[in-house]
């Protein structure tokens, strides 16, 4: 066990041309992804068994959390020396943190519901599988264990609410999630063409994972905008697997 490697981050490792990263379904991110199901697996069910007063607090401690481990992660980024300017709010989990904010203290509106439902949850999944932090130590690195444990919660809040039928995806939720993604990428679009940065993937297509679908069909062809066109198809398409999914599953508020 070493933690030699403990504050690297992203740049720095790719700069220094490090070779301490891992590779996607590696032993060690098995372990990860095994651990935090299990995870998973506990505070599902304690949270469909208690009352709707502590459910209500237990929404809020994982929404609270998002933002303070976001918060603390930005301190530490400023004193290790990495750019900030890397490391906004601008990917759609740091979009994420404030949705389920809303979401934990105002219950009773629907629209932030389906938003996780189809774009925050998902998304989050989907970095958990296709790790855009593979360049960093697995285990003994702050911004992995980060970058885990903060998805992990993203995820573990959706199905927390799924599954206690709080949270009813429907079609009107899907169309709602496109536009609001499509919104939520302009300022993300627009701070990539500046910087040279890559939030919300759209700059350029990370590798090893899905998106490189869209750019295989529609980046080769057309270049940058043709994959962004690709990514928002490619969106879609999930959106409806989605809405299907939870269809066949068929979410039903759960009787107490």
């Amino acid at each position: 066990m070493s933690f030699e490697n403990f504050w690297v981050y992203t740049e720095q490792a790719n700069a220094e041309h490090m070779d301490i990263g891992f590779e996607l379904y590696s032993k060690g991110h098995l372990i990860w992804l095994l651990v935090l199901a299990v995870a998973s697996l506990i505070m599902v069910p304690a949270y469909l068994r208690s009352s709707e007063h502590k459910q209500s607090k237990i929404r809020k401690i994982f929404a609270l959390f998002l933002l303070i481990s976001e918060i603390i992660k930005d301190t530490i980024i400023v004193i290790i020396g990495a750019p900030i300017d890397a490391y906004l709010p601008l990917h759609l989990c740091g979009y994420a943190i404030f949705f389920v904010l809303i979401d934990a203290f105002m219950p009773k509106q629907k629209v932030t519901g389906q938003l996780i439902a189809y774009a925050f949850g998902p998304g989050a999944l989907a970095a958990l599988l296709f790790c855009s932090w593979t360049m960093l130590p697995l285990f003994w690195n702050f911004m992995t264990i980060h970058s885990f444990i903060f998805h992990w919660a993203i995820v573990t809040y959706l199905i927390m609410r799924l599954a206690d039928g709080e949270i009813r995806p429907d079609y009107k939720g899907l169309w709602i999630s496109v536009v609001t993604m499509a919104l939520l990428a302009v300022p993300a679009y627009l701070v990539d063409m500046k910087t040279g940065y890559n939030y919300m993937f759209i700059y350029e297509v990370q590798r090893n994972s899905p998106l490189e679908i869209a750019w295989e069909i529609f980046g080769t062809r057309f270049g940058k905008p043709g994959y962004v066109v690709g990514a928002m198809l490619l969106v879609m398409v999930i959106f409806h697997a989605l809405y299907l999914i939870y269809g066949i599953l068929g979410f039903r508020r759960r009787k107490r």
